[in-house]
């Protein structure tokens, strides 16, 4: 590239290279491995979920009476440690489970930078050899979160702690003035803590993560030589981040309707199987037992697992734009990647000869 392009100038090219890796033409399997890509990432275009507290009622066999199970249970010391061993054990399992999610995030970042690069997907052969990286990642990322821990706890927990100590909080209204002040500082150092850390992840994601692939190095040497790219060109990149904010938020609107209108077309026919199977149980005579909770609990992993693939079905699209996007304006600055992302023109042939005139 002669130029470095701005952030609205590679929005085009990106668009032109979504259409062209997922429509023209479209290849199902491709695409859902893309989606499988969006499951691991979390690359989704927007959703949200949410609960509802109650109780959950079982028919008694032993009698008429319903058993009540009360969401709220009795939190007194020796119950606790009565189950601490199991409560230890499940969040051993939850901390298990979120770590080997953030690895395999990790490499998959890198299964996606090729797949979009490339344009083609590879799910075994992309995790053999982006493994290294994505490990290299993934401890970074566990340092950049500890880092962002710790300093919130400093920044934010120190003068909360050291309130408590004096006895601001004993006599809050004698202290209300500085309570609401303190607590509006607070409240912003805190959403700065966190869009510092949100923006260097995302400089990680989408500038060192090409670094690390196309000169095969770790995520240390990959910053090194990407601060001095930042800081020769501070405002494109700053309005990069500011562009790729607003296009997030268009996109989550768009697709999260999108998935909003997917997820209650297919609910409806669900709805409607579970309310029919519930009847049919209820003519066989059919009670809770261990058998039908367990038939309806893997009934409900199997609704919640369709509903799942479809939302990630329908991120694909702007999950390869982002990457796409990223690739684009990176590209424009990093020659190694621009040779790729911009291949050049095909040589014009050379003009024709005029055509002598005949003799006389």
């Amino acid at each position: 590239m002669s130029k470095p392009l701005s952030a609205t100038q590679v929005i085009t090219p990106a668009i032109e290279q979504t259409k062209r890796q997922l429509f023209k033409p479209f290849r199902f399997w491709h695409w859902a491995r893309m989606a499988v890509i969006v499951a691991c990432t979390g690359d989704f275009a927007g959703g949200g979920g949410g609960g509802t507290g109650g109780h959950f009622n079982l028919p008694n066999r032993r009698g008429g009476h319903d058993l009540a199970f009360s969401v709220v249970p009795d939190l007194t010391w020796a119950n606790v440690m009565e189950y601490l061993p199991w409560i230890l054990l499940g969040l051993g399992l939850v901390i298990g489970l979120v770590l080997a999610w953030i690895y395999i995030a990790s490499v998959c970042r890198f299964i996606l930078f090729d797949s979009v690069l490339q344009g083609r997907c590879e799910l075994r052969a992309g995790w053999r050899r982006w493994q290294p990286h994505g490990a290299s990642y993934f401890l970074w990322s566990l340092s950049l979160g500890l880092a962002t821990l710790l300093a919130t706890l400093i920044v934010v927990g120190g003068p909360i702690f050291a309130a408590w100590r004096v006895g601001i909080f004993q006599e809050p209204k004698e202290h209300l003035f500085l309570l609401i002040g303190g607590g509006v500082v607070l409240f912003f150092l805190f959403l700065g803590l966190i869009l510092i850390g949100a923006v260097i992840a995302l400089l990680a994601k989408d500038f060192a993560i090409p670094l690390m692939a196309m000169e095969n190095v770790g995520i240390t040497d990959a910053w090194r030589r990407l601060l001095p790219m930042l800081a020769v060109e501070k405002l494109s990149y700053a309005g990069y981040v500011g562009m790729k904010i607003l296009l997030a938020i268009a996109s989550g609107i768009i697709f999260g309707l999108a998935n909003l209108m997917a997820i209650i077309l297919l609910l409806i026919p669900m709805g409607i199987a579970g309310l029919a199977g519930y009847f049919i149980a209820q003519g066989m005579g059919l009670e809770w037992n261990l058998g039908t909770i367990t038939l309806v609990v893997l009934l409900a992993a199997a609704a919640f697992h369709v509903l799942l693939a479809v939302v990630c079905f329908i991120s694909v699209p702007p999950m390869v734009f982002f990457q796409s996007y990223a690739l684009h304006f990176f590209g424009s600055r990093y020659p190694a990647l621009g040779e790729l992302v911009f291949p050049p023109l095909p040589p014009s042939p050379p003009p024709l000869s005029p055509t002598p005139a005949p003799a006389a």
